[in-house]
């Protein structure tokens, strides 16, 4: 009887902190795509990091609050600053407009 000796690890966590480029590190090799911006990874990807391990390159997951402003969710890298409304009252805290840039790499 034979039995089977592989295993598949799904890599989850939040938005834009290295999940694909761990991936690349154990594989010594770019297979993932990784970009300064939140939202590269929007499938499962599957990668095999040798005959017995297998790992998944998930989406990143965040857990938003019912009614959470934009500058919150902004905050935590789970969506593009370009897409952020500055006119809707939810991207206004304590009657101050919060104004966030996303700075070039140098």
């Amino acid at each position: 009887m034979q039995i089977k000796k592989s295993i598949t690890v799904g890599v989850v966590g939040l938005p834009n902190v290295g999940n694909s480029s761990l991936i690349n590190s154990l594989k010594r090799c770019h297979v993932a795509n990784v970009k300064a911006t939140p939202g590269v990874t929007r499938t499962i990807q599957e990668v095999q990091l040798d005959k017995n391990i297998k790992l998944l390159d998930c989406p990143g997951v965040a857990m938003i609050k019912y009614g959470e402003n934009d500058a919150a969710v902004a905050l935590r890298n789970c969506m593009k600053i370009e897409k952020l409304d500055e006119s809707s009252p939810n991207s206004r805290s304590n009657s101050k407009c919060l104004f966030l840039y996303r700075c070039n790499r140098w």
